[in-house]
């Protein structure tokens, strides 16, 4: 990219890894801590679902492992599978579609993954 520096590129993926596993640990904790985070607003299973997605950018970053890409992608997917009815933004209440198991469980795991990298 013309006019960005590396330095800066670095920068803004560490801060999008920051921001996508803070959205992993709000879809890994469940619909009731999204629905908080949210304050109840109509779309936000769309935006956590948004915030998730951003999570691909990531996967052409070489600050992250292949491990850790791996469970990006699982993630990434996850959301990306989503049922439309699960984040229609017609009601907060979509958090609790079915559909969002797959989605947290695979936060979970990415969570676990990060964890394990930072403890190492």
């Amino acid at each position: 990219m013309e006019g960005v520096s590396e330095e800066d590129l670095e920068d803004s993926m560490k801060s999008c890894l920051f921001y996508f596993a803070d959205s992993a640990r709000i879809a890994a904790a469940g619909p009731d801590l999204a629905l908080q985070q949210s304050y109840g607003h109509f779309a936000a299973a769309w935006e956590l679902r948004q915030e998730l997605l951003v999570g691909e950018s990531l996967l052409h970053w070489s600050g992250v492992s292949e491990t850790l890409k791996q469970r990006i992608a699982r993630l990434v997917g996850a959301a990306a599978a989503l049922s439309e009815a699960a984040f229609a933004g017609n009601d907060a209440s979509e958090l609790f579609h079915p559909s969002w198991e797959q989605v947290r469980d695979a936060a979970s795991r990415f969570l676990v993954a990060r964890e394990i990298e930072l403890a190492g």
